[in-house]
């Protein structure tokens, strides 16, 4: 029975250790600078903008996936980048993706290196 009592109280402690533990991001969308997906154009150039450069990415085999998955918010003709990259040549070449699309006024980099 005492076996049973402290294997229970163990469990308890443990279960109570990771509760602590937030599982979301939340402290991290509070510090994400205002442009989010749900900012996203719906002018017919807005979202040209976005499909071309997603195809671009989409279609280069040397991106990585984080590099082809990187988030694309184009409001008023221009791109927001955000989200992890492996390098910084993969970063300029995200970069230079973008800058090279027609109808693009500005690109903005909030893309982040992460290591592999």
């Amino acid at each position: 029975m005492k076996i049973i009592l402290y294997s229970f109280i163990s469990l308890l402690f443990f279960a109570s250790c990771f509760a602590s533990v937030k599982a979301d991001n939340s402290a991290v969308n509070k510090t994400d600078q205002g442009v989010t997906a749900e900012n996203q154009g719906t002018s017919e150039k807005d979202l040209q903008i976005s499909k071309e450069l997603r195809q671009a990415l989409i279609s280069d085999s040397t991106l990585s996936l984080y590099g082809q998955n990187v988030k694309i918010i184009t409001i008023n003709n221009e791109i927001t980048l955000k989200g992890p990259v492996r390098s910084i040549k993969e970063k300029n070449l995200i970069l230079s993706k973008a800058k090279k699309i027609s109808g693009v006024s500005k690109v903005i980099d909030l893309t982040e290196i992460v290591a592999q």
